[in-house]
């Protein structure tokens, strides 16, 4: 399995703001990608958005002017870890205008 974690900053905004952004959001990016059927856990007290799916899991864990990202992909999506991130870093850049 390859995995990464990667902390996104988004300036100006405290966690609050991003985790309301993130679980409002995560449905309409994940329905984007090709893992299928997702499972999603809110988790508002932590300030993190959780996500399970046959090809990946991960966490996204809302911090003061940033966004920490730990992603977990299967055998079969291992070669798109470079697409993957990539894209997390677009929505992320889109949703806080960035």
């Amino acid at each position: 399995m390859a995995s990464f974690s990667k902390t996104f900053p988004v300036p100006g905004k405290d966690a609050a703001a991003i985790y309301s952004a993130v679980s409002s959001g995560i449905e309409h990016f994940l329905s984007k990608t090709p893992l299928g059927s997702c499972e999603i856990q809110r988790n508002e007290p932590t300030k993190s958005v959780s996500f399970k799916a046959s090809m990946a899991s991960g966490t996204l864990i809302a911090q003061e002017n940033g966004l920490k990202v730990e992603v977990s992909l299967s055998l079969l999506a291992s070669p798109f870890k470079g697409k993957v991130e990539e894209g997390i870093g677009k929505w992320i850049s889109k949703t806080f205008g960035g």
